[in-house]
């Protein structure tokens, strides 16, 4: 994260943050946006932290619902420059100027004439603070120690035409400075309405960014960003990445549900915030939860020790790894339909000391279920299901 400004002292800076946060004209309730804007909202957030952890931060924190819908600062103790995030999912379409802005959309220049015609309406800006743009830049301009900038994140464009004569819905991400000319006057006259007095709006503080998140399949970008962090980090538990994320889901789900006023920025970070040393808390954790490819193993050599053919044995290793994979994508509505009748047949039917009887009886009631399916394949999902139930009730 690289942003201009000098760093006056942390304290300062830290105290500064505070007092936006605390003030309710600057923060965001995520109840507003419904559950699915919500989710949108908490996956991004997921996918960022790992993204900040593939660039090796020293060190970051996130922040909801504090200022705006997300804000992303440099440091948990010590911040020296910051971000503030508007997320927004769309389900089609793009994202139109009057929405965005409050505004109505400008006429660009005739290309027969380049003067101003004198019929246009002079503009109105009610509606400017209550837009999605207008709240960014308001918030924004309530910081002077600390160097901040905005973005408007979605995963859908934005329909603004650029100085260059493209457009902000396929060129992304770009500031609002970037904007036509006459876009980025009406802007600058729209933003200075809300601060009267101050120093003009700099329009290069803001950015629309466009993530790839597609609304109903929310969870699949931060799982494949964690497979591959997990594959440098911790090759033998790539194959948890999807709990991975999942966990940190939860673990952000509550934090901006705490509207109350903090104190201090140390217990602004406790009630609302997900720094790196959270991050890597649970990255770490990770180590102490068994592979369940490694305790297939032992399954499987015990099931060769019982007299079940190398060849089967084998057979079922390949599909258990073929099985991982399928669960690293998120899986299909079958693959979830034979997990649950797996983790239902598991709990009942007891444990014997020998597992090759248990395994062929979870056999036959899986062919009869499932009867497109290799026997190695099924044994193998039952075999994975039934160790992770094994795992979880440690």
């Amino acid at each position: 994260m690289t942003l201009r400004g000098d760093c006056l002292s942390a304290v300062n800076s830290a105290a500064e943050f505070l007092l936006v946060a605390n003030n309710p004209e600057h923060s965001e309730s995520g109840g507003g946006h419904g559950a699915k804007g919500v989710d949108f909202q908490r996956w991004w957030a997921v996918l960022r932290m790992v993204q900040l952890e593939q660039a090796s931060e020293p060190d970051f924190l996130l922040l909801f619902e504090s200022v705006q819908d997300v804000a992303e600062l440099d440091s948990s103790t010590a911040p020296t420059r910051a971000r503030v995030y508007q997320v927004k999912k769309k389900d089609s379409g793009t994202w139109s100027w009057s929405v965005l802005t409050g505004t109505r959309t400008p006429k660009l220049p005739s290309k027969t004439s380049k003067a101003a015609s004198t019929t246009t309406k002079t503009p109105t800006f009610q509606k400017v603070a209550e837009s999605t743009l207008g709240k960014l830049y308001f918030s924004l301009s309530a910081f002077n120690a600390l160097p901040v900038e905005g973005v408007f994140l979605s995963n859908a464009g934005c329909d603004f035409p650029l100085a260059n004569g493209g457009s902000a819905a396929t060129t992304l991400p770009c500031s609002l400075a970037d904007l036509a000319p006459v876009h980025t006057q009406l802007l600058t006259d729209a933003f200075a309405s809300l601060s009267t007095g101050g120093a003009a709006p700099d329009l290069s503080q803001i950015k629309l960014q466009k993530v790839a998140i597609h609304p109903d399949h929310l969870n699949a970008p931060a799982i494949a960003a964690a497979l591959e962090l997990l594959n440098e980090r911790s090759p033998e538990h790539a194959s948890q990445a999807a709990a991975f994320v999942d966990s940190l889901l939860m673990k952000i789900s509550s934090l901006g549900r705490h509207t109350d006023t903090c104190a201090t920025f140390e217990d602004l970070v406790k009630e609302r915030g997900f720094s790196r040393s959270a991050f890597t808390a649970a990255l770490a954790s990770l180590q102490t939860v068994p592979d369940r490819l490694e305790l297939l193993g032992i399954w499987l050599k015990q099931l060769q020790d019982e007299g079940m053919d190398f060849r089967t044995v084998t057979a079922i290793r390949v599909a258990a790894t073929r099985v991982q994979r399928e669960r690293l994508v998120g899986g299909t509505d079958m693959f979830h339909e034979i997990e649950k009748f797996c983790d239902d047949w598991a709990e009942a039917h007891s444990w014997t000391t020998t597992l090759r009887p248990h395994m062929e009886a979870a056999l036959t009631a899986l062919k009869a279920q499932f009867s497109g399916y290799r026997d190695d394949d099924l044994m193998a999902r039952y075999a994975l299901r039934a160790i992770t139930k094994c795992v979880d009730q440690n």
